[in-house]
This record gives structure tokens, C-alpha cells and sequence, in this order.
């Protein structure tokens, strides 16, 4: 009998996914338009990616590593995927005392040696300490595979960055202008919303982006779809400051969220000055503590305090007066 799977890739097979096969009936191929054609087209676009993923898998399973020169290998600029110094710290460290489990990919150069296809980390960890060889399996790819291999090969780590999956996405995008975010996220094994909350990045200002590219941890997807909601309600502006408050460390991403949505009306609390201790020998007769526009006096007891007042109103009304006179 068979599997359900089995059934879903023979009823795909029945469906043209051919764009440039001709069409008896029409001349330009439309996409299914009821819920169970539109079902059934991405059945049989999910399947064809199962088996392309499941076959390159099989090539990479029987093909086999070897040590390659660290020398001749070379990075390709915007490949690699970014760690922050302390991950990088501890995938030195635990390289150092353990054996590479999985080996790192490449392929041919025209010009020689070999191009990182993903493993970029690892190669770089292994030239810090001092090793001139690493294990490596050399695959067939052209560029579009390539790139797409190293996309999805990072994609699988639990601690890239939502900025970066973002990047990549967009990456795939601009490459394949015909695919649909529906068959990117089946490609990648995603849902759609998932691809459409890490597409809000793009409605981030500028100077946001800047920041992103430089600091890619800062801002995970749930907060980044916030943000762009502010941005396209005419607070760029705010949200630019808020992820730069983020990236100086003042603030964490609820924070940043909420600071960005503060109405410009609402300042923030003023900062309370450094307290200003009076002593009267070694003990305390007063703090004096100021914030923008208010001074606050506290005292050690009540008789003090009304002491001080008395003669604070005397003078309070001495500068008045004269202020009046002017």
C-alpha cells in the first residue's frame, strides 16, 4: 500500500509545473485558484524540493572528505555567517580539545584551490590555532546552489541571528524574482508567516538597517515587526534612536519598543542629580537632591526641617523681591 507521501508526490506528478510548456487553453499559465488546486500545486512544489534536498544530502553522504590546505581556501565576502567574539571564543576552545564533526564544504575555483561554501567558522578557527589543514567534502554547485547551500546550511543554527535569516531570504529573492514567498518557505521548510515577519526588517529606516549590519543580535523578529509598524506611522525617527539605545546597551528590545512608541509629548523622567549631603560635624543634616526643576531637602528631624524652611522662605522672598524691582 502506498504511503501518504507516496500518493501525494503521484498526484503531483499529474499537475504542469512547467511555465514555458504551452498551454491548449490559454496562453498564459495562471495559478490554481481554489483552495484544494492552490493545495495541491504546493504538494507537488514541496515534494520536487524533498527530492532535490534529499538528493544532494545523498551525494554529500557518499562523497568523501578529505583534508583540504587551509591555504587554498578562500572565503567568498558576505557568506559567512557573523558570530559575536564571545561564540567564536567558545567554538576555538572547543575545537582545540575536540575533533571536527562536520566537515566543511567547498567547491572548484576557475582560478584555483577552493571557494567556502559553508563552514567559514570553522576554517577560520582552525587557521587561530595554528592547524594548516581541515576536512573538508567538495561539492559540484554553481552559484545559485552555492549560495543557497550556504543560506540554508546556516539556516539550521539555532543561534543565527533573525537579521541575517532576513538577509538571506532577501538574498533569494532578488536571485529568483519569480519564486513566491509560499515556495521560498517550502524550500527552506518554514511557514509563510515566518518569512513575512522576518521580511518587516525591511520596513526599518535606514539608519536602522546601518545599525543591524553592524550589531546583527540586537533585534529578533517579534521586535522588528513592532518597530516597523512604528516606522511606517512617522516615528523612524524613534525607532532609529531606540535600536541606538539598544546597541549602547541602554535599553533591552521591550524597552526599545516602548521608548520608540513614547508620545513626543511625554519626555522622559529627568535623571535625579547626585544627592548633596550637608553635615553638621559628623552628622547629617540635610540631603539636598535635584531633578530638572525640583529641589527636594530631606533632613534628619522634623525640627530641622521646619527650622530651614523659615529661613528658606525669608530668602525665597528676598530674590523674588528683587527679581520684581528688575
Amino acid at each position: 500500500m502506498a504511503s501518504i507521501k507516496e500518493r501525494q508526490a503521484n498526484k503531483a506528478a499529474l499537475i504542469n509545473l512547467d511555465d514555458d510548456e504551452p498551454q491548449q487553453q490559454a496562453a498564459v499559465r495562471s495559478e490554481p485558484r481554489t483552495a484544494p488546486g492552490q493545495l495541491m500545486n504546493l504538494q507537488g512544489k514541496y515534494a520536487q524540493a524533498l527530492d532535490e534536498n534529499k538528493q544532494l544530502q545523498e551525494r554529500l553522504q557518499a562523497a568523501v572528505p578529505s583534508e583540504l590546505p587551509l591555504d587554498d581556501l578562500h572565503e567568498k565576502a558576505g557568506r559567512r555567517r557573523k558570530l559575536t567574539d564571545d561564540q567564536f571564543t567558545e567554538l576555538v576552545s572547543n575545537l582545540r580539545t575536540n575533533p571536527l564533526v562536520t566537515p566543511v564544504t567547498a567547491r572548484s575555483r576557475p582560478a584555483g584551490g577552493y571557494e567556502i561554501v559553508s563552514g567559514h567558522n570553522r576554517v577560520q578557527a582552525f587557521r587561530e590555532l595554528g592547524r594548516d589543514r581541515i576536512l573538508a567534502v567538495v561539492i559540484e554547485a554553481d552559484d545559485d546552489q552555492a549560495e543557497l547551500n550556504a543560506f540554508y546550511a546556516n539556516l539550521l543554527q539555532s543561534d543565527l541571528p533573525d537579521f541575517e535569516k532576513y538577509l538571506g531570504f532577501c538574498h533569494i529573492e532578488e536571485r529568483h524574482p519569480t519564486l513566491t514567498r509560499v515556495e521560498i518557505a517550502a524550500n527552506a521548510g518554514v511557514s509563510k508567516s515566518t518569512i513575512t515577519q522576518l521580511m518587516s526588517f525591511s520596513n526599518l529606516p535606514a539608519e536602522t538597517i546601518d545599525i543591524l549590519r553592524t550589531h546583527p543580535h540586537l533585534v529578533g523578529a517579534n521586535a522588528a515587526q513592532d518597530l516597523a509598524k512604528l516606522s511606517e506611522q512617522g516615528r523612524a525617527v524613534q525607532v532609529t534612536d531606540a535600536v541606538r539605545r539598544l546597541a549602547a546597551g541602554e535599553f533591552d528590545q521591550t524597552r526599545a519598543v516602548k521608548f520608540a512608541r513614547l508620545d513626543a509629548a511625554v519626555k522622559p523622567k529627568a535623571k535625579a542629580s547626585e544627592p548633596l549631603r550637608i553635615r553638621s560635624g559628623k552628622n547629617t543634616f540635610c540631603d539636598v537632591l535635584q531633578a530638572d526643576k525640583v529641589l527636594r531637602l530631606v533632613f534628619s528631624s522634623a525640627e530641622d526641617a521646619a527650622v530651614t524652611q523659615a529661613a528658606i522662605r525669608a530668602v525665597l522672598q528676598a530674590l523674588a523681591d528683587a527679581k520684581k524691582e528688575k
